[in-house]
Formats: structure tokens, C-alpha cells, sequence
């Protein structure tokens, strides 16, 4: 059987391809953000901007507490019931230990701007 397709010379795959190329991207840019993105460019998501009873983020109530010893952690391999067992130990020990500890209202906005931070596994 005969080939009835004669290959494309180089200029016009050359063309093909960069009007294919544009369309991608047209389209690309039409894809509407995602309303949670924690990879936005304040590196926070609404949800760590929620304001909790006690005033304060998340972020902020993570930052004065649990920074005391630590900065934030991998964030990989947990689940959020997870987190919220290992906040709630934390704290134990930080009260036991005189540092800043966190109410019973502030576990919660830390273990939420724990797991939006959280990377998938």
C-alpha cells in the first residue's frame, strides 16, 4: 500500500507547532485559580487568613508558640487527626515547661494552618 501522507517541511512544522503552542497557552491562561491556593503569591491561603475567637491566624499562633522550639515541619506524612494528637502533645509540653502555650480555642486555627500548609503525599 502506497503512503498517502507526504511529510511536512520544516518551516511550516515550525508554524504548526508555535500556533499549537499559543492556543496551549490561551488556554492555559484561561483556567481559573483555585479559591484555597496555597502556592499563592503571599505564600497564605484563605484558610490561613481566617481570623479564629482569639484575634489571631493561625500562622500567628504558630509563630508564638510552637516557634519557640521549632520552626514549622515537614509536612508529608500525617493525617489531620494526626496533627491535631501531635499539637495537642506539644502543648502539654510546653505548659509543663513554662514556655507559651496555646488555649484550648487556639489548638484548632494551628492544626488548620498545619494541614494547609501540609504538601501531598
Amino acid at each position: 500500500m502506497k503512503n498517502q501522507f507526504k511529510p511536512m517541511n520544516n518551516i511550516v512544522a515550525i508554524i504548526v507547532t508555535l500556533v499549537f503552542a499559543v492556543i496551549f497557552f490561551v488556554l492555559f491562561m484561561l483556567i481559573p485559580e483555585p479559591k484555597d491556593n496555597p502556592s499563592s503569591p503571599s505564600g497564605q491561603s484563605a484558610r490561613d487568613a481566617r481570623t479564629y475567637p482569639s484575634g489571631m491566624t493561625g500562622e500567628i499562633l504558630f509563630d508564638k508558640s510552637c516557634s519557640q522550639c521549632h520552626t514549622l515541619p515537614p509536612l508529608t506524612h500525617r493525617t489531620p487527626e494526626d496533627w491535631r494528637i501531635l499539637v495537642l502533645k506539644m502543648n502539654r509540653n510546653m505548659q509543663q515547661s513554662g514556655k507559651n502555650y496555646l488555649t484550648p480555642e487556639e489548638i484548632q486555627p494551628v492544626v488548620d494552618y498545619i494541614l494547609s500548609r501540609q504538601k501531598p503525599a
